[in-house]
């Protein structure tokens, strides 16, 4: 089982304060994977026989997404006058009465839309939230009965699930959303949830680090090579080298310079340089 005409809504307005200074150069959504920007891989995964519109929000730097997906089928976007959070998503569809995927952003992973929609069904649900393992006690956990959510919390414990940043949702939830996380808005609720397990491929841009590593567990899991990591809109030198280095768009990487995981952002020049494990942009040279 399918669906066929359901909405989905791509949250891409945060200003990334956690992956600067990356994020003063470009918004989580557009950091490449493999030279595609992330908002282009989940746009990607949203066939327009399931799928028939795609609502992004836009405020951090929102004129380069904007532009970015310009050409794209389907994507009207929605201005912000400040973040909102989760408010957003009541917004968009007055009188619509199909459900609507929410995907966060900053998150690469393969998005199981049919699983979700047999879920939903089966159940007639107002929510599926997809979760998996807890990573960090930076995300909150997600407690559930029986397959059924439950609440959210910061404390720790063996054996936590965490939420994956994909959940498809009713209107009838959606519109009841009146906090910054929706989160807030399901807690204590009568609202009908279930949690799906979900076990593929998870990257977390939140941070540089996390981009750098995500960068290459993408390209594995891709079956791309480490030179899929150096945008094509760049020019490096023959006699320079690079190991596990993700290279952005317009950049010069002159001869007789070493670099070793290192990011180098947009519009940079180097020339001569050795340097491990560096976050560089035209402004800042700061430790990976």
């Amino acid at each position: 089982m399918s669906p066929v005409g359901i909405d989905a809504f791509i949250l891409a307005a945060g200003r990334g304060m956690r992956a600067r200074p990356l994020s003063l150069v470009r918004p989580k959504p557009l950091f490449p994977l493999g030279n595609i920007p992330l908002i282009r891989l989940l746009v990607d995964q949203l066939p327009p026989e399931k799928v028939d519109r795609i609502f992004v929000n836009l405020y951090y730097r929102g004129d380069q997404i904007r532009r970015y997906l310009r050409n794209v089928d389907r994507i009207e976007f929605l201005e912000e006058n400040s973040l909102s959070g989760s408010r957003i998503l009541a917004r968009p569809r007055v009188g619509v009465c199909s459900p609507m995927l929410v995907v966060n952003g900053d998150v690469f992973m393969r998005i199981p839309l049919d699983e979700m929609w047999r879920e939903y069904k089966r159940f007639s649900l107002d929510g599926v939230l997809l979760v998996r393992p807890r990573t960090s006690a930076s995300y909150s956990a997600v407690d559930g009965e029986s397959g059924w959510y439950r609440r959210t919390r910061r404390a720790v414990c063996d054996g936590d699930r965490m939420y994956c940043g994909v959940g498809l949702f009713s209107q009838r939830f959606l519109s009841s959303i009146r906090h910054g996380s929706f989160f807030h808005s399901l807690d204590g609720s009568s609202f009908r949830v279930r949690l799906l397990e979900y076990g593929g491929i998870w990257l977390d841009l939140g941070t540089p680090a996390l981009y750098h590593r995500a960068q290459f567990d993408y390209l594995e899991y891709a079956g791309l090579p480490q030179s899929a990591a150096v945008s094509n809109r760049s020019r490096v030198d023959d006699n320079a080298i690079l190991k596990q280095c993700v290279i952005w768009d317009d950049v010069e990487i002159g001869a007789h310079t070493r670099l070793v995981q290192t990011i180098v952002a947009d519009g940079v020049r180097l020339a001569g340089s050795a340097m491990c494990r560096r976050v560089i942009t035209r402004d800042t040279n700061i430790p990976l």
